[in-house]
C-alpha cells in the first residue's frame, strides 16, 4: 500500500469515527464508512438498506427524480435540443446509462454517503461528451492550503487524482459548501436501534415469544443424569414448532413463576419502538411515512393524497432539484453559454395524478392568454394543432357602468 492510500485510509477511518462536517484548509474527507449499534450490528450506507424503512426512502426518492426529464432551456424559454450537453443531460450521459439510471445512481448516493461523483470528459473546446459515474466510498476530498479543491479516487488499488474541473460534484445537505453530509452517519444510532429491534423481534418469535424461568423440585436434588434428561427436555419443548403446547413436570416439580412463560411483545413496547423507529427514518429522508406503506392514526403529511404529493415535491425533492441545476450550470456549461442557457427539470408529471386541479390549471393559464392551446398539448404528449400557437383570453368580463353595451 503506498503511503497515499495509507493517509487516505486512516483520514476515512478518522472521518468515520470523528464525525467530520466541515473541510478545513489542509484537511482531507474521506467517506463514512460506518459504525457499529450497541448490539455490535454494523450500520454501513450498504447494510442500511437491508431495512425496509431505508430501502423504501432511498428508491422513492431515486426513482422518482429519476422520472422527471431534464430539458436545456436557451435565453427564449425554448428547448435548446441542438446544444451539445442537451442530448448528454436528457439521453444517455454516458454509453453505459439512460438518463433515468444516472439519476438514480446520484440520488441513491446522496442519500447514502450524502455526496455523488462524476468524471467529466470533455471535447477539446472544453464542451462535455459524456458523465461517468465514480464510487463514493471510494473518494477521498482534499483542500489545499490555497484554498483549491482536489479529488483522490482509488480503485482496484490505482490512484488517481483529478481537479476540481474534472469532477462533477453533486452535495447534499452541508455545512460548508464542499462536503455533503450523510444521512446515514448521522442517524446511525436510530438505525442501529432499529437493527437492534428487529434481531430481537426475530429471536422471540424464533423463540415462539417464550423467556426462560425457573423450575422448582421442591428439597429434592437432581443427579447429574436427572438434569442432563432434563436439559433435553427443555430444548426440545423451546422448539418454534412446539409453542403452545403443554411440558409435561415429574417428580413434583413446578414452574417458579408462571407469568415468565411467555411475554407480550407489546408490553415490552417492542413494536412501539420498531415504529417509532420507521417515522424517525423518514424524517431523516424527508419522506412523508404513508408514501413508504408507514400509516397510523397519528402521522399524516396531508388530507389528500394530492397534497401529500406536493409537500413531498416542495419540502423533500424541489432542494435537491434546485441543486442539481445549479451544479451542472456551473460545472458544464462553458463560456458565455452559462448566461444564455440553464437546466430545468420537469416536474409537472408529478402532478397529473390530480385531473381536476390539472385541468383547472390549464384552463386558468390558456383562458388568461398565459399559455397556448399547443403549449397544453405537448404537456399532455398530444400533437400540436393548427391555429393553437395563439394566446387568447375570454372577453366577457366588462366593467358595470357598461353592462349591455357594445365594447369596441
Amino acid at each position: 500500500m503506498s503511503e497515499s492510500q495509507k493517509q487516505g485510509f486512516w483520514t476515512r477511518l478518522w472521518g468515520a469515527f470523528t464525525g467530520q462536517t466541515q473541510l478545513q484548509k489542509g484537511n482531507s474527507m474521506g467517506a463514512y464508512g460506518g459504525e457499529s449499534s450497541a448490539s455490535g450490528a454494523p450500520v454501513t450506507p450498504e447494510t442500511s438498506l437491508k431495512l425496509s424503512a431505508v430501502w423504501s426512502c432511498v428508491k422513492l426518492r431515486a426513482e422518482t427524480i429519476s422520472t422527471l426529464p431534464l430539458h436545456l432551456y436557451d435565453q427564449n424559454k425554448k428547448v435548446a435540443v441542438n446544444h451539445s450537453l442537451y442530448r448528454v443531460l436528457h439521453d444517455a450521459p454516458n454509453a453505459d446509462m439512460c438518463a433515468s439510471e444516472f439519476w438514480q445512481v446520484q440520488s441513491a448516493c446522496l442519500d447514502l454517503w450524502g455526496n455523488a461523483y462524476n468524471e467529466i470528459i470533455r471535447r477539446s473546446d472544453g464542451s462535455v461528451i459524456s458523465l461517468e459515474p465514480l464510487f463514493p466510498n471510494q473518494m477521498e476530498v482534499k483542500r489545499l492550503d490555497t484554498g483549491a479543491i482536489e479529488y483522490v479516487y482509488t480503485e482496484n488499488g490505482k490512484v488517481q487524482t483529478y481537479t476540481e474541473s474534472e469532477i462533477l460534484h453533486f452535495k447534499g445537505f452541508t455545512l460548508d459548501g464542499l462536503i455533503g453530509l450523510s444521512p446515514i452517519q448521522f442517524f446511525a444510532q436510530t438505525i442501529g436501534m432499529q437493527f437492534d429491534a428487529n434481531n430481537q423481534a426475530q429471536d422471540w418469535f424464533k423463540n415462539g415469544l417464550k423467556v426462560g424461568g425457573f423450575l422448582e423440585s421442591g428439597e429434592k436434588t437432581l443427579t447429574k443424569e436427572q438434569r442432563e434428561r432434563l436439559r433435553g427436555h427443555l430444548n426440545t419443548f423451546s422448539r418454534p414448532e412446539n409453542a403452545g403446547k403443554y411440558m409435561v413436570l415429574e417428580g413434583g416439580m413446578k414452574v417458579a413463576s408462571a407469568s415468565s412463560i411467555r411475554i407480550n411483545p407489546v408490553d415490552a413496547q417492542l413494536l412501539e419502538s420498531r415504529y417509532f423507529g420507521i417515522e424517525e427514518i423518514c424524517r431523516a429522508f424527508s419522506v412523508p411515512p404513508p408514501l413508504i406503506g408507514h400509516t397510523s392514526k397519528s402521522s399524516s403529511w396531508a388530507s389528500s393524497f394530492s397534497g401529500m404529493n406536493q409537500g413531498f415535491l416542495t419540502y423533500s425533492l424541489r432542494p435537491a432539484l434546485v441543486r442539481y441545476e445549479q451544479v451542472i450550470a456551473r460545472k458544464l456549461l462553458v463560456g458565455t453559454d452559462k448566461y444564455k442557457f440553464r437546466p430545468k427539470f420537469s416536474v409537472s408529471g408529478l402532478l397529473r395524478a390530480d385531473d381536476a386541479a390539472r385541468a383547472s390549471y390549464y384552463s386558468t393559464m390558456t383562458q388568461n392568454g398565459l399559455m397556448t392551446r399547443n403549449e397544453v398539448r405537448e404537456l399532455e404528449d398530444m400533437p400540436n394543432l393548427p391555429g393553437g400557437d395563439e394566446l387568447m383570453v375570454q372577453m366577457q368580463m366588462v366593467s358595470l357602468a357598461n353592462q349591455g353595451k357594445n365594447n369596441e
